[in-house]
């Protein structure tokens, strides 16, 4: 090669490259720049789905709207109060809280909330609740125990006053009239009790005692009920039973009467012969009932250390437990009558 042509060559100048760090930096600007956007996109939109549900939930939890058409139907049903429950938000923590508030169907608004539950509203509460105490409830049931027995005696007379047989003693009154003054005058004339068999007189006059105090008429017309209306003696013997015992009927038309002569009346019956003689002219159903109710009379007499005529009771006692046992299955209330006798038995033993 020619030597010229070779120092040519050398001195020319060599062709520039192109660089190639510019298009990196355009790329990587790009991929940058749609990175970003991507991510700015996702993020907002995570944003705003999450503002949307928060949104939406209260509306999801929202308390049905009580209007007084609802009060009132709830009224008509029998409902006696409303539970209005509201939800408040704590504003340090933004927790929901719910307080329930019980108020009276008669003034239940929707929305109604006292701010304060003061103790001027706690009288009108107790008031209510004393209405329902077991106390007043007791009440009603001793109510209850007294005039089931006067209705009953009432209803008795009422049919006594409708019975042909009643005509004929020509009673100028109601019955209940008549013998509730008989009987306040045989309670106020008692039979002799203490020294009977002193002498044949207090025997005789107590043999007679009924016949010489309520006259001849009303014995026979007692006659002709005891005849008559012996299915319903047992009834009305423990209804004037009931009446007589229990202090809470001592204000009734039938429970206003002496104690202190009834237990003279049950000694009578239980330890005179003119009372035991009355009782043997009886049925012998009729005997066993009136003996039974003199027995409860001396013993509640007992109970109140009042026997002032020391009348033992266990020999009566046992007798007519055999009379029972015996012929006294027909009595209506005779497993009453037996299960109270053996109990006195036990504690007269």
């Amino acid at each position: 090669m020619d030597p010229s042509k070779e120092n040519n060559q050398k001195q020319a100048p060599q062709p520039k490259q192109k660089s190639k760090i510019i298009p990196i930096i355009l790329i990587v600007l790009l991929l940058s720049t749609t990175c970003g956007a991507a991510f700015y996109y996702y993020t907002f939109s995570k944003k705003t789905a999450k503002n949307l549900s928060e949104t939406e939930t209260p509306d999801k939890q929202e308390e049905p709207i009580i209007n007084e058409s609802t009060v009132n139907k709830d009224l008509k049903d029998g409902d006696s109060s409303i539970e209005l429950i509201k939800e408040t938000k704590n504003s340090s923590d933004d927790s929901i809280k719910s307080t329930t508030i019980v108020t009276d169907p008669l003034t239940a608004t929707p929305g109604y909330k006292p701010a304060d539950q003061s103790s001027a509203e706690q009288p009108e509460t107790s008031n209510k609740t004393k209405q329902n105490t077991p106390f007043s409830e007791e009440k009603e049931a001793k109510v209850s125990i007294c005039n089931d027995p006067v209705k009953q005696l009432d209803s008795f007379y009422t049919h006594l006053d409708k019975k042909p047989y009643m005509a004929a003693y020509q009673l100028s009154e109601p019955s209940k009239k008549h013998f509730s003054k008989l009987i306040k005058k045989l309670l106020s004339n008692p039979p002799q009790i203490t020294r009977e068999s002193d002498d044949l007189y207090t025997i005789l006059k107590n043999t007679a005692h009924f016949f010489r105090i309520s006259g001849k008429n009303n014995i026979l017309m007692m006659k002709g009920i005891l005849d008559n209306e012996k299915a319903s003696l047992e009834q009305i013997l423990s209804d004037y039973y009931m009446l007589v015992s229990n202090p809470e009927c001592s204000t009734s038309s039938y429970g206003d009467v002496d104690k202190d002569a009834l237990y003279e009346y049950a000694c009578f019956f239980l330890n005179t012969m003119g009372g035991r003689l009355y009782l043997f002219r009886r049925d012998s159903l009729s005997r066993m009932v009136v003996t039974y109710y003199a027995i409860l009379l001396v013993d509640e007499a007992n109970i109140q250390n009042n026997n002032r005529h020391g009348i033992s009771l266990r020999p009566v006692v046992d007798m007519l437990l055999n009379e029972m046992e015996t012929t006294g299955s027909s009595l209506k209330k005779s497993e009453t009558y037996l299960n109270k006798l053996y109990n006195l038995k036990e504690k007269y033993q």
